[in-house]
Formats: structure tokens, C-alpha cells, sequence
């Protein structure tokens, strides 16, 4: 595991339990952590298949590495890279590691407050190529990284069997150009690590190869390894991928989210408050209009208030293009006024359109001569009034007045 905060250090699980309760860093919200496994537990492959065969590549993976599995396939996890397709075949780089092994470790270091998002084998972390080799020195293990041949983690003297075998398979026409031992200060003078380095600077094969064996020194090792390139798997896929983690955005976003909250209830308790008061305003003055109703029309079948007076007060008013009968009456005011004594018994009122209103009365006069008097002064007004059906009623002169707008 790297922390970038301050120079490398190596040390035990509990050394890293104890760094950690003294900074309290879960408490600040975690670690994004990396964890480095050997290449004895992480198992690091090149895989060949069939262009075909990639629709169905990860399923087909356990049981394409199902011949060197000490483990039933069940037990076994596997993650891999995006596959290389080239032509008919294709190659995937694939780690595979036992389940509970990979379980145990993640469970420990979450177990201390740490994230940890990234794990890889160490050999496949090594800088490499087809033309350079690299092999890391780590006490009395080996990491080796022989290009796309190899990633594997073994004892110092397995190291030259091991690359034995894989100059054999890959040729001279591919040998590389040389071997890049990486060593720390600290190693540089233990004899594993002279013995090693003398005898691949005699090994036969690589004398023959022509290839160079450089050593390369550092104060921690862990600063050679690169966490990028085509061989490096993180197993954290499928059941084993990272989970969420909620915190981590939460965090940052906790005080915006929580006043737009705030806001948005604001908003929704000003909208309650003016909706609840226009609606006991709306209700008071529904009573109000109902009341005025009843006043006018006590008697009446009482259904929609509002719309009812609205229709008794359209009888009533003028339309647009002609006169109501309100309108005429009050205009013709003056000519019953300025007229002896004529009573009204009865008036009714039409009107079919522009220029058509017309008012019918019956009414009664002591004499014929004050009901003509009053066609006369509503025609002098500008109306045309006819008097018909003059009758002898008693004392009273009685008749049928009509009288048209004539353009009001």
C-alpha cells in the first residue's frame, strides 16, 4: 500500500493500524488505497482465443484456465483486461487469485477505515517490455516481468530456471535486449542478491543472447512500480469490485444539497400559506354572493350562486350592439315624468339584433290626448312610439304603447 502524503514506508499490518489511529485519517473520510499482492497468490496471464470467441470471453475464462488451477473453478476469482482483437485471434491479460485469500485481505485493510479500490499483482506492476525485462528483489522473493511471457513471483533460485524456460519458448529472433534488476539500498549488499546477479551475468543463455543485466538501486523498491499498462489486472471486478462509497461524494456535497433543502422547502411552505389563505378569502366571498342572492331572489332554487346572478344581470344590461332595457327606460325617464298622469301596468322587452329593441307597455291615462302626448315626446326623443288598442276602461283612457330603440 502507498500513501503519497509522505515518503514511502514499509512496515506490519499493525505498524499500519497504529500510523493510522495516530493521523485518524478514516475519520477524514478514508484512504484511496492500493494494495500490491505477490505473484504466487495474484497469478498474472496472457491468454490466446478466438475473435469469435470474445462475445462469450468472460465466461469462458475459468475454464481456459481451468488446467493449472490447483482449486476447483468455483473457489477461484478471475478479472481481466479489454481483450486485443487482431485479425481471427485475440489475446487478454487475466489474474486470478483464490476467493477467500482475496476476501480476507480486502476485509482486513476495510476493517481499518481504508477504501481500497486497486489491487495488482506486483510482478505485473513492473516496468517491462519485449526488449527490456525487469526482476525485483524483495527480500528472499523475486518479482519478474518477462514481457508478455511472464509475470510470476518466486525464490531467488528459481529466478534463472524460470527465465530459462522463457527464452527457450520465445527464440533467439526475440530475445531482449537486456534485464533490469531492481534492488534497495538496503539489499544492495545482502549475499542473496550478489549471488543472483553473478550468476545471470554468467547464465549461458543470456551471455548468448547478447543481453545486458543492469542493476538499478533505490531507497524503497516500491517507487519503480508503475500502476498502469496493458498486463496490469485489477481483480477488484464483479463480486469483488469496490463498492460505492457514498461518504465520499456526500461529503463535499452535504452543505449545498442541505440548503437547497432548506430552499425548496421554503418555497413549498410560502406556496401552502398563500394557497390556504386565497381560499378562505375565495370562500368568504362565495358566502357573500350567495347571501346578495338570496336577498334578491329569496324565493329562488339557489345552484351556482355566481353564475345565476350573472345571467339575471345579462337580462338586464346591454349588449354590445344594442340598448338593455334598463338603459332604455332610464332615457325615457323624462317623457313619463313631463306627462300628466299615465300609469304602467305592464312592459315587456325584445330584442333580435342590432337596431330591433322594442319595449311593449300597457298603460292608462285619464284621456287619449296625454297617451298620444307621450308618443309624441318619446318620438321628439328619437324613438318610434305607437299607441293601438285605445279602450274606455272605467274613468281611464287604457292602451298597448310600443316604442322601438330606433338606433340605441
Amino acid at each position: 500500500m502507498q500513501h503519497q502524503l509522505q515518503t514511502q514506508q514499509q512496515g506490519s499490518l499493525a505498524q499500519l493500524a497504529d500510523w493510522l489511529h495516530e493521523r485518524n485519517l478514516p475519520d477524514a473520510g478514508g484512504l484511496h488505497t492500493v494494495l500490491l499482492m505477490s505473484g504466487d497468490m495474484l497469478v498474472t496471464r496472457q491468454l490466446a482465443f478466438l475473435a469469435k470467441e470474445r462475445k462469450h470471453l468472460q465466461r469462458m475464462l475459468p475454464f481456459m484456465l481451468e488446467p493449472e488451477l490447483a482449486a476447483d473453478v468455483s473457489q477461484v476469482h478471475v478479472a481481466h483486461r479489454q481483450p486485443r482483437v487482431i485479425g481471427e485471434s485475440g489475446q487478454v491479460s487475466v489474474a486470478y487469485i483464490d476467493k477467500k485469500t482475496l476476501q480476507a485481505a480486502i476485509q482486513t485493510l476495510e476493517d481499518m477505515g481504508l477504501e481500497l479500490e486497486e489491487i495488482y499483482a506486483i510482478p505485473a506492476a513492473l516496468p517491462a517490455s519485449q526488449n527490456q525485462w525487469s526482476l525485483l528483489v524483495d527480500g528472499d522473493v523475486c518479482h519478474v516481468h518477462a514481457g508478455r511471457m511472464l509475470c510470476a513471483s518466486v525464490e531467488h533460485a528459481l529466478v534463472l530456471p524460470l527465465l530459462e524456460a522463457v527464452l527457450a519458448e520465445q527464440g533467439k529472433t526475440h530475445t531482449p535486449q537486456g534485464i533490469q534488476v531492481l534492488v534497495s539500498n538496503a539489499e544492495q549488499t545482502s549475499p542473496a542478491l550478489q549471488s543472483l546477479y553473478q550468476s545471470l551475468l554468467d547464465h549461458p543463455g543470456i551471455l548468448q543472447g547478447g543481453m545486458r543485466v543492469m542493476q538499478q538501486s533505490s531507497q524503497q523498491v516500491w517507487s519503480d512500480l508503475i500502476l498502469q499498462g496493458d498486463d496490469l489486472v485489477n481483480v477488484r471486478q464483479g463480486e469483488f469490485a469496490a463498492p460505492l462509497r457514498i461518504a465520499k461524494y456526500w461529503k463535499p456535497m452535504r452543505t449545498p444539497v442541505i440548503a437547497a433543502m432548506l430552499a425548496v422547502c421554503a418555497v413549498v411552505g410560502s406556496v401552502f400559506v398563500e394557497t390556504t389563505i386565497n381560499q378562505r378569502r375565495f370562500q368568504a366571498l362565495e358566502n357573500q354572493v350567495q347571501q346578495r342572492y338570496r336577498e334578491v331572489m329569496p324565493d329562488g332554487v339557489l345552484v351556482d350562486a355566481v353564475q345565476q346572478l350573472t345571467t339575471q344581470l345579462t337580462r338586464f344590461r346591454a349588449a354590445e350592439s344594442t340598448p338593455g332595457p334598463v338603459t332604455l327606460l332610464n332615457a325615457m325617464l323624462d317623457a313619463f315624468e313631463s306627462t300628466g298622469n299615465l300609469n304602467l301596468h305592464r312592459l315587456s322587452y325584445s330584442s333580435s339584433g342590432q337596431n330591433s329593441a322594442e319595449i311593449q307597455m300597457s298603460i292608462s291615462a285619464p284621456s287619449t290626448a296625454e297617451i298620444l302626448e307621450l308618443s309624441e315626446k318619446l318620438g321628439v326623443g328619437g324613438w318610434t312610439a305607437q299607441a293601438q288598442n285605445i279602450t274606455r276602461a272605467g274613468d281611464l283612457q287604457q292602451a298597448n304603447l310600443i316604442v322601438r330603440g330606433n338606433g340605441f
